[in-house]
C-alpha cells in the first residue's frame, strides 16, 4: 500500500507544476552528497523547483499545505552526474549520413536516457557543437525533457570524426563535400591546423570559439589515434587555459600518457580528462599523483569491474585498449590513496544495436559496459567501490565532485538548501553496495517528478533492430 501511495504522489508531482507548490518527501534516510553521514527519518522540502529545506524529521518544519511523499524505508540521493560523455558518440558512417540534419535529436535521446537512469546533468566534452546547444536549449526552456547538459563541442587540436583523429578511412566513401562539412560541424576553426599555430594565433582562435555558445573548454593535450603524441607545446597549453579562464569557462584536457599529463597539470588546467590512462605499460608516477593532489585538479576517470577487465582480457587480448585499461586500474587505486579528487566518466554515447552486434570486441562490451549511455555510470559506480574508494566518496565522484570542478557547486551537486531540486529516489542502501544505484524507484529534476517508462520519447538510435 505503501508503494501504492508513493507512485500516486510521484505521478501528481508529474502532472501538477510545481512553481508555485509545496513538495516535502518524509520518511527516507537522506544521503546529501557533501560527504556527510546520512539523515535517516529525514525530510527534504522542495519550493519552486529548488532544496528549501533538508535535515532531520524533527529538525525541519514542513509548510502547511506542503503535498507529501511518503519514502519511508527508500534512499534519497542527489541527483547522478557524468564528468565526460558523449551524448552524440555515434561516428560511423551510415549514422553520419542518416542523421546528417538530426543530430540534435540523437542528442535529446541520448539526454533522456541519461536522465532515465538517474543522470539529472550531464557534461559533454566532444561533440557537434550546434547539435548540442539546440538540444540543451530545448531542455532548458522546456520543449523537451532530458538531462541538463553542458558542452565543450570539439576538443581543441582535433580534426572531426572523418578525420585522421577518429574514422578519416571512412571518408574515402563519401564525397569530399560531406567529409569536409561534416568536420566543419564538429571542428568549428578548433580543428588540427591549430597544432601549427604559433601562441598569439592559437589565442585569437580561442577567443572567438568561447563566443559560440560553449558552456567549457576541452584540448588534447595528446592525440587521440596516435595517443603516444603530444599535442600542444607548454606555453600553447597555458594560452588555451588562459583564454578559457578570461572567458570564465573550466578548462580540462585529453591526456593519454605520462608526460601529456603532467605538462597540462603544469599548465594549469581545472581538470584532467580521463587522466587515469597513461599508456600500455606505465603508471602514473607518485610524484605526479601528488602533484594533482596538492593543486587539486580533478581527473575524470573511465573506472571498469574486474568483470570487464577480465572480458577484455578474454576476448580482446590484442585490443588496443585493453592494456591501457589495466594500467588505468592501477592508477585509480593509486590516486584514491594519493587524495586525487576523481570524478565519474565513462565516455559513454547512445549504443547502437546492430553496431554493437556487429562489434569485434563483443565479448567485453556486453559484460559490465563502460560506453552504453544509461548502464555505464552504474557500472564504474561498482568499479570505484572495487577499487577500494568509500562508499560516501563513491557517491561524491557522481555528485558533488563534478559539481565543484565545473564551479557548479553553488547550484548542483548535493542536498542543500538552495540548490536545484535534483536527486534520485532509490529502493536500497547505495552505501551497503553500489550496485543499489540500479534500484531507482523515482527521479526528480528541478522539482519535477521525471516519467521514466517515457524515456527516451523518440528514439532513433537505440532502437535499431538487429535482423538475424
Amino acid at each position: 500500500m505503501r508503494a501504492l501511495l508513493f507512485l500516486t504522489c510521484l505521478v501528481s508531482l508529474g502532472t501538477r507544476a510545481l512553481q508555485s507548490q509545496v513538495v516535502a518527501i518524509t520518511g527516507a534516510t537522506v544521503i546529501d552528497g557533501s560527504g556527510r553521514a546520512p539523515i535517516t527519518d529525514g525530510v527534504v522540502v522542495i519550493r519552486d523547483g529548488r532544496i528549501a529545506a533538508v535535515g532531520p524529521a524533527a529538525q525541519v518544519t514542513i509548510p502547511a499545505g506542503a503535498t507529501r511523499m511518503d519514502a519511508r524505508g527508500k534512499f534519497v540521493i542527489p541527483g547522478l552526474m557524468d564528468a565526460n560523455l558523449h551524448l552524440y558518440l555515434n561516428g560511423d558512417l551510415e549514422s553520419l549520413i542518416k542523421f546528417e540534419d538530426r543530430y540534435h535529436d540523437v542528442v535529446l535521446e541520448g539526454a533522456q536516457i541519461a536522465l532515465r537512469s538517474g543522470q539529472t546533468t550531464v557534461f559533454d566534452t566532444w561533440g557537434p557543437r550546434a547539435a548540442l546547444i539546440k538540444a540543451r536549449d530545448m531542455i532548458n526552456s522546456g520543449q523537451a525533457p532530458g538531462s541538463r547538459i553542458y558542452l565543450a563541442g570539439n576538443i581543441i587540436g582535433f580534426s572531426g570524426p572523418l578525420s585522421a583523429d577518429f574514422r578519416g578511412a571512412s571518408a574515402a566513401h563519401v564525397s569530399k563535400a560531406f567529409a569536409k562539412r561534416t568536420n566543419d560541424t564538429w571542428e568549428q576553426g578548433t580543428g588540427r591546423e591549430l597544432l601549427w599555430m604559433p601562441p598569439d594565433s592559437v589565442r585569437a582562435a580561442i577567443r572567438k570559439y568561447t563566443g559560440l555558445g560553449v558552456d567549457f573548454l576541452k584540448y588534447g593535450a595528446s592525440g587521440h589515434v596516435d595517443m603516444n603524441f603530444i599535442s600542444f607545446s607548454p606555453r600553447v597549453q597555458r594560452v588555451i587555459v588562459e583564454e578559457g579562464h578570461r572567458a570564465n569557462q573550466t578548462v580540462q584536457t585529453h591526456t593519454t600518457s605520462v608526460e601529456s599529463l603532467d605538462m597540462a597539470i603544469d599548465a594549469g588546467v581545472d581538470i584532467i580528462t580521463h587522466g587515469d590512462i597513461s599508456g600500455p605499460v606505465y603508471p602514473i608516477p607518485q610524484e605526479t599523483i601528488r602533484k594533482l593532489a596538492d593543486r587539486k585538479i580533478s581527473v575524470s576517470v573511465l573506472a571498469v569491474t574486474q568483470r570487464h577487465l577480465s572480458a577484455m582480457a578474454a576476448s580482446a587480448p590484442n585490443g588496443v585498449l585493453t592494456p591501457y585499461m589495466k594500467i588505468a586500474a592501477t592508477n585509480i587505486r593509486n590516486m584514491i590513496k594519493g587524495g586525487v579528487t576523481l570524478l565519474l566518466s565513462t565516455d559513454a554515447g547512445v549504443q547502437h544495436p546492430v553496431f554493437l552486434a556487429e562489434s569485434p570486441t563483443i565479448g567485453a562490451d556486453t559484460v559490465d559496459a563502460r560506453v552504453k549511455l544509461g548502464e555505464g555510470h552504474f557500472n564504474a559506480l561498482v568499479a570505484l567501490e572495487e577499487a577500494g574508494m568509500a562508499p560516501l566518496e563513491v557517491l561524491k565522484t557522481a555528485t558533488l565532485n563534478i559539481a565543484r570542478a565545473y564551479k557548479l557547486d553553488r547550484e548542483i551537486g548535493s542536498l542543500e538548501a538552495g540548490k536545484r531540486a535534483d536527486l534520485v529516489i532509490l529502493d536500497a542502501n547505495p552505501l551497503e553496495s553500489a550496485r543499489n544505484y540500479r534500484r531507482i524507484s523515482a527521479v526528480i529534476k528541478d522539482g519535477k517528478s521525471v516519467d521514466l517508462g517515457a524515456l527516451p520519447v523518440a528514439p532513433v538510435i537505440s532502437n535499431q533492430k538487429v535482423l538475424r
